[in-house]
Parts: C-alpha cells; structure tokens; sequence
C-alpha cells in the first residue's frame, strides 16, 4: 500500500525533548580541578627544584693560578687561619663512627704537611665547623662543633697556645657547651671567648614526625625550617630562622655584620647584628651561582665562600665515592664604590676535588679543603685572573 502523502493542513508532531547532558555535582567537578592544579603544580615544582639544585649547570675547569693536590686526613671540611698555617677539622663521614680529629697544616714551605694535634683522651670529637676568635690580648680560641651523637651536639672550646720555639700549637680544652637548640648544627662563627653564632642546617621533628624524618622533607620540599643560634656563654636563644639550608657562617672584620650561607637558596644572607645583645636583622641577600657552603673572611675583610653548583651531583657524590662533584670558590669583596663584586678563584667539574666545602686565604695561598676526600689543595693564587662576575 502506498503511503499517504504529508497533509501539509495537519498539526505539526511535537519534537522528542532533547535529553540534557547530566551535569556531574558540583564537589566532583571541583575534586577534578584541584586534582589538575596539584599535578600541575607539581610539575612546575619538581622542575623549579631541578633548576635551583643545579642539575643542568656544567661546571668549566678554572684556576686562577695553580693548585697542587696534598694527602689530607679523611674530610677536611673545614679549616681555621692562623700565623703560619691552619687548623683543619677531619671527619670520615663515610665512616660516622670513626672518631676524627683536628690537624695543623704548616705553610712555611708549599706544599705544606698535616700533624694531628693532641686532644685530651676522653673527649671523642666528630667536627663539623670550626671558627678561631683572637681576642684584642692576643689570646685565641678555637670553637669546634662536635657531632658525639646523631642526636646529640655540642660546641668544644680551646685555648690556642703557641709556647716559643714550638712547630704546633697546643690546643688546651675549656669545656663543653650543650643547648637543646644545638638540633643539627653545622657552621660556627665564634665571636668571643665563649660566645658563637651557630647554623642548624635542619630543624627538628615536627609532631609525630621524627627528626630524622622531618630532615628528609625539608630537603626534598626545600623547606626554610633551618635556623641561627647565638650563645653568649650563659645561654642560647635563636637569632634568625626560616632559611633553607643555613651552612656556613661569619662575622665581618668589623663585628656589625653577619654573613650566613643558604644552600638550597643558593645565597648568602646579610644580618645586621647588635654587637651586645647578638639578636640579628635581615638586612640583604646576594645571589651566588653554586649552593653555599663554608665561608671564610681574609685579612683584607673578604669574604672566600665554598658553593655546589650542582646539588644533586653533591647527593650522588655523597652516596658513592666514585662520582664527582663540582666544586668553585668564590670571592667576595666591595670595589671603590663599596658595591660587593662576585669574582671566582677557583671552579672544577669534581677531577681535582670533589665536593669542595671550604676556602682559606692568606697571602697568596688557598687551601680547598672537602666534605668527604681524604685531599686538599694547596693553590697559588694570581689575584689579577680571578673571574669576574661568576654564574
């Protein structure tokens, strides 16, 4: 049968209701778009974190001058200045329960030679950072940070005697300093007799969460939880905080500045200091190409910062002995118009030294010391080479 023709007078059929597209509730739709930000976020985050730690900074050999390699105590990480040579502190950080020592290196002839100095036989010493406070007398004394425990720190003061016509100083022991805000201490700046700045690198336990544990998400989360400790001989109380990864510190030649070194920043921070109460203020920062390690102040007043350009290098060497790590040493000092000029010394991919973590200069001379080779190097220096401007 054929079909009727449309009558073009009948009533329109009504169309079907288009069926609406069923909204998804409103919590849904706002867990998928925080949940897109976070992995954004994160994204960025991890690659900023790359960025600041260095991992695609190549590091260009350079001296300004010549460097020799001598056979050091395991670790040499830090070193204090005296008349003619230094004190190194040595620690085998591979081997945490190894006890280490102090050591005197003469620089009366080059390359000079390390002597183990004498400590009284019941105090077992794991230094970190040492710094030397020469009172206007003359007296010295050696402040020396002593890791005895993971979770216990103490500060060791010396007298430094030099009898006459004695090749090594004599260290005599004062005493102790404890305070539970000594939580992982790791650079001394000592601006007295019995009174020092301290940096903790890290903070302490959060909660429920373990010192220990706490350490590992500051490092990776790049948390400001490190703080500056001051001790005046009677007590101790936190001048500074919020950094990232406080390491070295200094006081400047004219007592009204100090200067510590952020790592993970990749800074050196500027704190006006009142001289008799020792609180800090924030007063500047300045950018450094490389993670900041120890700092060290000349006869002149500038500053020789030790840096990591390369953060995760630094990790890897720490972890395994057979990868390097690059290392520079940079000078810091103001020019005629008092403006501070970055000007690098020293810079190696990690051949000659790795993992670099102090510079001490006198006269000339620049001895690196380094957080876990048994090496220092012993370098001439030609001040007129030195790069300016490093980055």
């Amino acid at each position: 049968m054929r079909a009727s023709p449309a009558c073009s007078s009948c009533p329109a059929r009504p169309m079907p209701p288009r069926r609406r597209r069923e909204e998804k509730p409103l919590p849904r739709r706002l867990m998928r778009f925080w949940w897109r930000f976070l992995v954004v976020a994160l994204v960025l985050y991890v690659g900023y974190t790359i960025w600041l730690g260095g991992a695609y900074r190549s590091t260009e050999p350079f001296v300004a001058g010549q460097c020799e390699a001598v056979a050091a105590p395991p670790g040499p990480e830090d070193m204090a200045q005296l008349a003619d040579g230094a004190i190194v502190a040595s620690q085998d950080r591979r081997n945490r329960d190894a006890p280490g020592g102090l050591y005197f290196y003469d620089m009366s002839s080059r390359p000079g030679r390390f002597t183990k100095l004498d400590l009284p036989a019941s105090l077992v010493l794991h230094p970190h950072g040492i710094s030397l406070f020469t009172a206007p007398d003359g007296q010295m004394f050696l402040h020396v940070i002593n890791h005895r425990s993971a979770e216990r720190h103490t500060v060791e003061i010396f007298s430094v005697q030099r009898p006459a016509g004695a090749a090594l100083p004599v260290l005599r022991h004062r005493g102790s300093v404890s305070s539970d805000l000594f939580v992982h201490p790791n650079g001394i700046a000592a601006a007295g007799p019995e009174s020092f700045y301290l940096t903790n690198d890290r903070g302490s336990g959060l909660g429920f969460i373990s010192q220990r544990w706490m350490h590992m998400v500051e490092n990776l989360l790049q948390l400001a939880r490190s703080t500056v400790v001051y001790h005046d001989g009677r007590g101790a109380r936190v001048v500074a905080q919020d950094i990232a990864f406080a390491n070295g510190i200094e006081i400047s030649a004219d007592g009204g500045t100090v200067l510590v070194g952020s790592t993970q920043w990749r800074m050196l921070l500027a704190y006006t200091r009142e001289p008799q109460s020792g609180m800090l203020l924030r007063s500047g920062s300045l950018a450094l190409p490389g993670g900041a390690d120890n700092i060290r102040r000349d006869a002149d007043g500038n500053l020789w910062v030790a840096a990591h350009p390369n953060a995760f290098a630094f990790i890897g060497h720490a972890m395994d002995a057979g990868k390097e790590s690059p290392s520079m040493i940079l000078r810091l000092a103001r020019d005629s118009r008092g403006v501070v000029q970055t000007e690098q010394a020293f810079g190696d991919p990690g051949t000659l030294i790795s993992g670099a973590s102090v510079g001490l200069h006198r006269q000339g001379r620049l001895l690196i010391g380094a957080v876990f080779q048994p090496t220092v190097l012993d370098c001439l220096l030609d001040e007129t080479k030195l790069r300016e401007n490093a980055d």
